[in-house]
This record gives C-alpha cells, structure tokens and sequence, in this order.
C-alpha cells in the first residue's frame, strides 16, 4: 500500500457570473499536458432542473515524479444552477454558462506507489529510515513541486474566469 501525504488539502475556488465549461475543460488539460500530468476523469454527472443545470466534475491527473514518489491532484468541479446565456464578445454570438462553479483541489504524494517495500517487514523498516534520513530532501522537493503546480492551476482558472468579466465590460 502505498504511503499518501496530503500536501494540498481542500483549497477552494468559486466564481458566479459568467463561464464556459468546455473552456475550464481545456484550460485543465492545457495545465495537465504542460505540467505533463495523465488526466483521469473518475465521474461526471449533469442534470436539469427547473431552476438551471448542475454538472459535477471529479477529475483526478497523475504523474509519476520518480519509480518511488507519484504527484496526484484531484479536482472536483460543481456547477449550480447554470443557465444559458448567449452574449456579444468582439461582435460575436457566443453561448455561456450564467451560474456558480465551484472547485476543489486536493493535492496528495504518493510514495513506494508500487508497493515494492512492503513486501517483507524488514524492507518496511528500512523504506521508513530511508525515507527519514536519506530520501527527505527530495520528498521536501516533491512536495513543493506538487503544491506549485495546484497553484499554477488555480491561477490559470482564476484568470481565465476573471476574463468573461474583463470582456464584457468593454
């Protein structure tokens, strides 16, 4: 079984306006194939009631940092009560979500993800002093590394929600 440190543990972000949701889409898997990260969708569901749309979203990208250590970052996205709207942006017709999203962020390390230490007690005891003396710089180093990359991806949604409002304005 592999050893799971939450490095990041229910960061959340929320915008209410407008927004597209293929866009959010693209702009997550923009980040994951630039940060080089497997994406996997493990749910989504949608509905349609009579006060707008809900979607939930759990998407779950890995990536493997070494043959020891694996960086896995979950995202929930939930919209609330969306509603279609068709808007003029540069003298263009364009259809948008009018509603709440919401997301989740959880970022975990895993460690000996393959279980190759724990197959004998003794391989248990030394994968917990190697980990405590020898391999803790670069654990340090691993979870920085999945905290930044969290980071660069709520910034990404951040700027990229913010530009419905910045082109609506004009």
């Amino acid at each position: 079984m592999a050893e799971r440190q939450i490095v990041v543990d229910g960061e959340r972000l929320s915008h209410t306006g407008l927004f597209d949701v293929k866009g959010v889409i693209k702009i997550i898997n923009d980040w994951s194939n630039d940060k080089k990260y497997f994406m996997v969708e493990t749910h989504h569901t949608e509905s349609v009631k009579d006060d707008g749309k809900y979607i939930d979203i759990r998407l779950e990208p890995f990536k493997k940092l070494t043959d020891y250590a694996k960086s896995v970052i979950k995202i929930r996205i939930t919209v609330d009560k969306a509603k279609d709207k068709v808007v003029d942006i540069d003298k263009k017709k364009v259809k948008l979500y009018e509603g709440t999203v919401h997301f989740l962020f959880d970022g975990v390390l895993d460690t000996d993800y393959e279980s190759r230490w724990e197959e004998k007690p003794i391989f248990y005891f030394l994968r917990t002093v190697f980990e405590k003396y020898v391999y803790a710089p670069f654990i340090s180093k691993f979870e920085k590394t999945v905290k930044n990359d969290v980071d660069v991806l709520k910034t990404n949604l951040k700027s990229y929600l913010n530009l419905y409002k910045l082109q609506l304005k004009k």
